[in-house]
């Protein structure tokens, strides 16, 4: 059995929760721990927040949550939706840097007297982005934040690209849902990642819990032996060419940019692979000849 956590992060989660009495509600956690980061933590947070059901909500810390659990350093009850400490011997503050210490107190301090319908209130009304996706809004937001239906502009690009390289899962969906995204197309060959959230299941799961759809096309990807000893934009334009002058030819492929063009004369599309960078990812020539085939111009998210 761990005895403390192994990540900075999960310090600051683990002793938060000590300093609420061991004992909070799920939904508390996740407000208490967004407004820590928001209003102590410093520039790299150590979990960032997405608009989810009941208001922010970060993936990273859910995740945490069943580790520690898994650990046994903390209980879940999901039947009573609380987060309790179960090894109260052992003293996570002392643990911190001093500094996490020192804001961790002063925002204990702050918001010791805040929590169920009050803390959701706080939260709302102060942060107002977060409650796009909320099933209880319209009980705690100002009329003035609550969400209005879009209209659709046929006038607009509608094709987007976004990789995921070097931003945190919580980071790329709200770039998503900032750009009006209704639509993603994943365009991996393989839809598996290392990097958290961004395998196939979690991430449909995610978007598709925000009101994005989630597609996967694998007919325009591009096998993963293909992909080895790229280590120049040469190397990386070799591969594309050949891309271009086989698997983009064919029927599937095809096919597939013809349903991406027809999902754009209603709804904001944005393809999705690896690569921050375009230059050197397969979703720049799909976007490239979209444009050369229907006339589609596209941004990339960054």
């Amino acid at each position: 059995m761990k005895t403390k956590p192994t990540f900075n992060r999960q310090r600051i989660l683990m002793a938060l929760l000590q300093l609420f009495n061991g004992k909070l509600s799920k939904l508390d956690m996740q407000k208490l721990l967004f407004l820590f980061v928001e209003e102590y933590g410093s520039k790299k947070k150590a979990y960032e927040f997405i608009p989810y059901h009941y208001g922010c909500y970060s993936f990273q810390a859910n995740a945490d949550l069943k580790t520690m659990h898994n650990y046994g350093l903390l209980h879940l009850d999901d039947n009573n939706n609380t987060v309790e400490l179960t090894q109260n011997n052992i003293n996570h503050i002392e643990h911190l840097k001093e500094i996490d210490k020192t804001q961790l107190e002063h925002f204990v301090q702050k918001y010791k007297h805040l929590s169920g319908n009050n803390l959701i209130s706080h939260v709302y009304n102060n942060y107002p982005y977060y409650t796009l996706n909320s099933k209880i809004a319209h009980k705690f937001l100002d009329k003035k934040y609550q969400k209005q239906p879009k209209l659709f502009d046929v006038n607009i690009d509608n094709l987007f690209t976004i990789g995921y390289e070097g931003i945190s899962f919580e980071n790329y969906i709200n770039k998503l849902i900032e750009n009006d995204i209704n639509v993603l197309c994943d365009v991996r060959k393989n839809p598996f990642s290392m990097k958290f959230g961004f395998s196939k299941n979690m991430l449909k799961h995610a978007v598709e819990h925000v009101g994005i759809k989630y597609i996967h096309l694998p007919e325009l990807g591009i096998e993963s032996e293909n992909r080895q000893e790229l280590n120049s934009l040469s190397d990386y334009k070799k591969l594309f060419k050949e891309y271009e002058q086989t698997t983009l030819i064919e029927k599937p492929a095809q096919d597939a940019l013809s349903y991406i063009n027809n999902i754009t004369n209603k709804e904001k599309i944005a393809l999705t692979c690896f690569e921050k960078d375009i230059e050197y990812c397969h979703r720049g020539i799909i976007a490239k000849t979209l444009n050369n085939k229907y006339g589609l111009s596209y941004n990339n998210i960054s």
